[in-house]
């Protein structure tokens, strides 16, 4: 059974009201150990709870923010990791960890739920909701209906330019690119590559993750990030590949060559050609 705290059940009756008004809120230091911090942000879409490395928020004609735990990230942002960085944000109940050499849009659907579009690299987006709106998951032109997802989006080029992998390991994930639909089943992928139809293939064995590697200490008003994720996701991912040598998984991609794979200096094992990196296209 999913499990999940949402920020507003935190509060108290009196706070809770003054969240709905859209009034900030904040908590004095004498009245917890955490030092104040604000917890609902009219203008915020969402907060910085785990990171690592150099990672910056981006808005056209302002200058880039250095991200730091904690701080805000807001509507049309993009969020960029650099190499071997990563980030993960909570936005609303819906965690996304971003790996290294991403860059993410963030902002809120109409339903003020988490709207992103991955536009390079790989995220993966958890929400822990059995009930409410969608929340939206992009890649390039493909997108994904969110609820009670663990889904990815990874954007991989090859020469006929870049494509979208939707990939989910939880429940039914429906993807739509224009007026084609399509579903990732648990353990499937939804591919979107230029000029061919979206078409399904079984996902890699590596996930991204897991979230929460580098907490922020964000102090008991917004909790600890694990009680946004399922039981299974809090506990940890299953092993990851040793990436020595590995032979190319069911997509034929070598282990190495996803992102967040870590593996550096192994030995890659190029896949054979079957309609490009995923066997079974069309």
């Amino acid at each position: 059974m999913r499990f999940h705290t949402g920020l507003l059940s935190m509060l108290s009756p009196l706070w809770l009201a003054l969240a709905v008004a859209g009034a900030p809120i904040s908590v004095h230091a004498d009245e917890i150990s955490a030092e104040p911090i604000v917890v609902m942000d009219p203008a915020g879409v969402g907060v910085v709870v785990a990171l690592s490395g150099e990672v910056l928020a981006v808005r056209p004609g302002e200058e880039p923010r250095v991200l730091q735990c904690r701080d805000r990230v807001y509507q049309d942002e993009r969020i960029v990791t650099s190499e071997g960085a990563r980030v993960d944000l909570l936005m609303g109940d819906v965690v996304a960890h971003l790996t290294e050499n991403s860059r993410l849009g963030v902002g809120r659907t109409s339903d003020d739920v988490a709207d992103m579009t991955l536009e390079k690299g790989g995220v993966r987006a958890i929400d822990p909701r059995d009930a409410g709106a969608q929340a939206r998951l992009a890649a390039l032109d493909a997108r994904a209906d969110v609820l009670g997802n663990d889904a990815e989006a990874y954007v991989f080029s090859e020469k006929t330019g870049p494509y979208a992998v939707m990939c989910e390991w939880d429940a039914p994930l429906p993807v739509a690119r224009s007026d084609e639909k399509s579903v990732a089943n648990p353990g499937k992928c939804v591919i979107a590559k230029p000029s061919e139809p979206l078409y399904v293939a079984d996902a890699h064995e590596e996930r991204l993750g897991p979230p929460g590697e580098d907490p922020c200490p964000l102090g008991p008003v917004i909790g600890d990030i694990n009680l946004h994720l399922t039981p299974d996701v809090a506990a940890g991912p299953a092993p990851a590949w040793s990436g020595l040598a590995s032979a190319p998984n069911a997509q034929g991609i070598s282990p190495c060559q996803m992102p967040g794979s870590g593996c550096a200096g192994a030995v890659v094992v190029a896949p054979p050609v079957v309609g490009g990196p995923f066997p079974g296209a069309p």
